[in-house]
């Protein structure tokens, strides 16, 4: 793609000064500011949604990355051998300080009032555009069972497979758990809004303008929760699970956005359920087995070592849900 690069920008009215590799995509600069030039599998109806979801957040002085068209007016370009790409124009400035707490609060707000102007979009129109939420709990617990039958299967197990069958019937309990509850749990009809789908630090830059969100690829309709759910529990992964940080977030997205209690309980599922366990079992399994990456063992152990504090929050999570 780096070496294609100045042949799709031309298709673009812009006049860019230069490019340079980035992170699974071309980084592209012009007088204007940076643009990030990426491949692109889905539907040109799909951008056509996603250009007009970013100028609707434009339009609230909601700062957020922009679609380019090309020349001729195309959300997208498709090369010579059937690929497309599309061009976004981002911001310069520096990512969200994981470290620094009140600027968590602050970006977690920042979240409840994307998730407010976003309201307004509803799946009825735009349901075959983009994917709405899936049985995740149960499509991961299928995947958790099947990698256990892998695992015991095998005569000699390695050290990745030893670690994976010490914990595994402690998260299977909480993966059941949460399908049990789930079943149990009403979600109103029509609750699937629109949400950012990756907002994490890497798409939250500080700018001299404000804060500006990018990295709208996944946008897609689900519980609004799940993004705060995903925001929350990779932020807690890196301060050991503080209760008190997880519950100021909690309540910092509940000052601008009150979450009803259906939703308490919809975000305290999602977060019992052991995610980040299942990502990293998952990522063994579909890597080459005749190698077992340390660093994957490595992050099995230092999971279970947080699960005391993990518990201890969500226990603290459940008593305001009920």
């Amino acid at each position: 793609m780096y070496y294609r690069a100045e042949q799709i920008l031309s298709a673009y009215p812009n006049e860019f000064t230069g490019n340079m590799k980035g992170r699974g995509s071309i980084l592209c600069t012009d007088r204007a500011g940076i643009y990030l030039l990426k491949e692109y599998r889905g539907s040109v109806s799909r951008l056509e949604l996603l250009d007009e979801v970013l100028k609707s957040l434009k339009a609230n002085e909601f700062l957020a990355e922009e679609l380019v068209r090309t020349s001729e007016g195309a959300p997208c370009y498709t090369d010579i051998d059937g690929m497309t790409y599309f061009l976004r124009k981002t911001y310069q400035g520096r990512e969200c300080d994981t470290k620094n707490a009140q600027e968590l609060l602050y970006v977690t707000k920042h979240l409840a009032r994307l998730h407010q102007l976003l309201g307004g979009w509803r799946p009825q129109a735009e349901a075959s555009l983009l994917s709405a939420a899936e049985d995740y709990a149960g499509k991961h617990t299928r995947e958790l069972k099947k990698v256990r039958n892998y695992v015991r299967a095998k005569k000699k197990k390695n050290a990745f497979e030893s670690e994976f069958l010490k914990s595994y019937e402690h998260y299977m309990t909480q993966a059941e758990q949460v399908l049990r509850l789930s079943a149990q749990t009403e979600v109103p009809a029509g609750a699937l809004r629109l949400c950012h789908g990756d907002f994490n630090q890497h798409n939250l830059i500080f700018t001299r303008d404000g804060l500006a969100v990018t990295g709208f690829d996944k946008l897609h309709y689900d519980l609004c929760v799940s993004d705060l759910t995903n925001f929350v529990r990779k932020i807690l992964e890196k301060h050991n699970w503080n209760s008190g940080l997880g519950m100021d977030m909690i309540m910092a997205y509940n000052s601008v956005r009150q979450l009803e209690s259906w939703e308490l309980k919809q975000l305290y599922l999602r977060l019992l359920y052991p995610e980040k366990y299942w990502k990293i079992v998952n990522h063994y399994y579909n890597a080459r087995k005749t190698w077992v990456s340390q660093r994957d063992i490595e992050k099995l152990q230092r999971i279970f070592e947080q699960e005391t504090k993990r518990e201890e929050f969500l226990s603290m999570l459940f008593y305001l849900v009920k």
